[in-house]
């Protein structure tokens, strides 16, 4: 073997030993970097013609397990989705608070329920009055605000969608990025640099997303959804998404495209885990199931509230009973039956004159006189009883309010006239199964700037009143957020039947998803078709308003999820009675046996007080979602199980992120194990590595004191 063999043999060695050394020094340096996969040293023996040559140093690569890798990356979509979720509905718990603290949502219920029984007691007192006024006030107050806490916690998690959705992109297109530099690295040396880099972006959306990585042939990883969505190879895919922000009817739907081409596909049913899917599931379907129980509770209270103070009475009476916006037209049916009496009562409590309504036959009798028949219409009926008041006062219909105004008092400075409502023992008036004076909302004790109760009393024979030609849009989502169709529909002329009917449709409508329906009591429900499973359906935009109202076809029906929702957050004692005390209704008028000149109030009456404080044990209808089942449930009973469920909802929150913690960790640390850094280990390459550099560098000494020998000798 001739010198140079020899140099060329300990030269060889000398290199891989350096790369080995210097492999092993990088270990170490990174010994607590989390992420950090091992670099291992590879060598492969030299031979030439059957002989060896010494030594060659191969690629170095990582000591990555792809299973246990995998492993980590499903625990870590697992836990981000898991702590999305907590840390919203912790939040919400908060703001209900704890149920046997003085200061929760409960406990203001209660008192402001308990405030009307010290009304029974002293129902002349304005204190009380001052006191049960300010204590409902307070507790729709905080109502309000939970129900802003909610709505405020849906648009976080809207924008952090968004944000989440940006910052994915950005991994995606890095990610594809890195495998051009691995290719390219590759080809000329060292590729771990690039490859670790690649892996902790890979780590990071695994966090945000589920994903599956696979290996390349070229060294580069491709990265898919669980489900096989390819993300990112050499070409990245783009995510698509605009928040929506606060009070929006609907949510944009997460949209992929891939390279070149523009179109935009469904992409949220491929997200299955990770911190983005936490946000969808907190925003659409725990948020918005505790927003819906809200809005159910803020429904049912003023509904209750309501219909007892629509039968109370004060001293001195309603000079101006103006009802609610019902959404109604003039030319509706009006859809009464049943009777109701409204009595015209002065200052002193006496009664004036008494109109009684037969809804049923149609008769209308004013002191037992009749005095004509209330018509098929909204509009005819408004005429007629226009005409039964008489000289006491005027009845108008107009942009769905019904209104009652006394005639003005002779002489002028004297106190007027005013209106009291009261419905027989039996056989009361009913549309929409509420009594007359709380269905028009003549006298209310709880207001709100949208329905809260979406019992219209239509039929599908009435007109429309929506501007014909105009367009509404729907879709219908699934429950991971893939939408099954989106239509715009032309609402068509004519009547409520004939909007249903388009909206049915199975081609241009929704037919093929579920129906619109419309009951006896003129409640629109849309329920999804058999075998469709937990579908939903959105109104992105509306039509409207009503003819002259201010209701949409979603606010005036609650066909749309959102506008039930948004219910608990614009509901507030009357205005009126904050302002002026006296108009709280704590008395009872009796008209069915008083005589015209007789009292038919009593200033020290107390079973209005006693009414309103009953409502409490009135089972009224609550829904358990837009497509859930009504159940009768006294309204103590109803928020007892409101907070249940959201305590439930966060319990079971915080478990799941326990749980999904711990699959992390012990993912991580099995990882760690078999491709993290141990010290011992590395020392001992170390020194195995440095002595054979030592060997390698006293064999080159040892040809060079050869080469002098020889040059010496010559």
């Amino acid at each position: 073997m001739s010198l140079n063999s020899i140099m060329n043999i300990a030269t060889s060695g000398l290199f891989a030993s350096q790369s080995a050394i210097r492999t092993v020094t990088q270990n170490v340096s990174n010994v607590n970097t989390p992420g950090y996969v091992r670099l291992e040293h590879n060598q492969n023996a030299r031979e030439v013609g059957g002989r060896g040559q010494g030594v060659e140093t191969a690629l170095v690569t990582r000591a990555a397990d792809r299973f246990l890798a995998a492993a980590s990356l499903a625990a870590s979509s697992g836990a981000g989705s898991a702590a999305s979720r907590l840390g919203y509905l912790d939040n919400v718990q908060s703001a209900f608070g704890n149920p046997t603290s003085e200061s929760s949502l409960f406990a203001g219920l209660n008192r402001a329920l308990g405030a009307f029984e010290t009304g029974v007691l002293n129902s002349g007192s304005v204190s009380a009055r001052r006191g049960a006024i300010a204590e409902l006030q307070s507790f729709l107050s905080q109502l309000n605000s939970v129900g802003q806490t909610v709505e405020a916690a849906r648009a976080d998690a809207d924008q952090r969608v968004s944000d989440q959705v940006n910052r994915i992109n950005t991994l995606l297109k890095d990610i594809a990025s890195a495998n051009g530099d691995i290719m390219r690295a590759m080809a000329t040396g060292d590729a771990t640099g690039i490859q670790q880099r690649q892996s902790d972006m890979i780590q990071e959306l695994s966090t945000l997303i589920d994903i599956k990585v696979s290996q390349r042939p070229d060294g580069g990883t491709e990265v898919r959804t669980s489900n096989g969505v390819l993300l990112s190879g050499l070409v990245a895919a783009e995510l698509h998404f605009q928040p929506s922000g606060v009070g929006a009817s609907s949510y944009d739907r997460i949209k992929i495209s891939f390279g070149s081409d523009p179109t935009q596909r469904e992409f949220e049913p491929s997200i299955q885990s990770g911190a983005l899917r936490g946000l969808l599931d907190v925003r659409d379907l725990d948020l918005g199931r505790i927003a819906y129980g809200l809005s159910e509770l803020a429904g049912g209270i003023a509904d209750a509230l309501n219909a007892a103070h629509n039968q109370n009475a004060t001293l001195p009476p309603l000079a101006l009973a103006r009802g609610r916006d019902t959404g109604l037209l003039a030319s509706d049916a009006l859809n009464f039956t049943g009777q109701t009496s409204i009595g015209v009562v002065n200052a002193a409590g006496l009664l004036v004159s008494k109109i009684d309504i037969n809804f049923t036959t149609g008769a209308i009798t004013v002191d037992g006189v009749a005095a004509g028949t209330t018509g098929s219409t909204i509009g005819s009926f408004t005429t007629a009883l226009n005409a039964a008041l008489g000289a006491n006062g005027t009845a108008s219909f107009v942009n769905g309010r019904l209104q009652l105004q006394s005639a003005a008092p002779v002489p002028a400075t004297a106190t007027p006239s005013g209106f009291v409502f009261d419905e027989p023992a039996t056989g009361g008036s009913q549309r929409g199964n509420r009594a007359f004076a709380h269905f028009f909302g003549l006298n209310d004790l709880v207001q709100a700037g949208a329905p809260l109760n979406y019992a219209t009393g239509l039929s599908a024979g009435d007109a429309h009143g929506f501007t014909a030609g105009s367009i509404i849009s729907l879709q219908v989502v699934g429950p991971t957020g893939g939408i099954a169709t989106a239509k715009n529909i032309t609402i068509p002329p004519g009547n409520i039947g004939d909007i249903m009917n388009a909206l049915n449709n199975p081609t241009t409508g929704v037919g093929l998803y579920g129906g619109f329906s419309l009951d006896s009591q003129g409640v629109m429900k849309w329920t999804p078709a058999a075998g469709q499973g937990d579908l939903r359906l959105e109104i992105t935009e509306d039509v409207g308003p009503r003819g002259g109202t201010s209701h949409g076809f979603a606010a005036l029906f609650g066909v749309s999820p959102k506008s039930r929702e948004s219910r608990a957050t614009g509901v507030g004692v009357n205005p009126n009675i904050v302002a002026d005390p006296a108009k709280l209704a704590l008395a009872r008028p009796d008209l069915s046996t008083v005589a015209v000149g007789a009292v038919a109030v009593g200033l020290a009456d107390s079973r209005g007080a006693q009414a309103l404080f009953d409502a409490t044990r009135t089972p009224l209808p609550f829904t358990d979602g837009p497509n859930g089942v009504t159940r009768q449930m006294k309204l103590m009973d109803f928020t007892s199980s409101l907070g249940g469920d959201v305590g439930r909802l966060a319990s079971e929150a915080a478990a799941d992120k326990e749980t999904a913690d711990g699959f992390k960790t012990e993912a991580d640390a099995r990882r760690a194990n078999v491709e993290g850094v141990n010290l011992d280990e590395e020392l001992v390459k170390l020194t195995s590595f440095q002595q054979a550099y030592s060997a390698a560098a006293r064999m080159i000494r040892a040809v060079d004191e050869m080469y002098q020998t020889l040059l010496q000798a010559v």
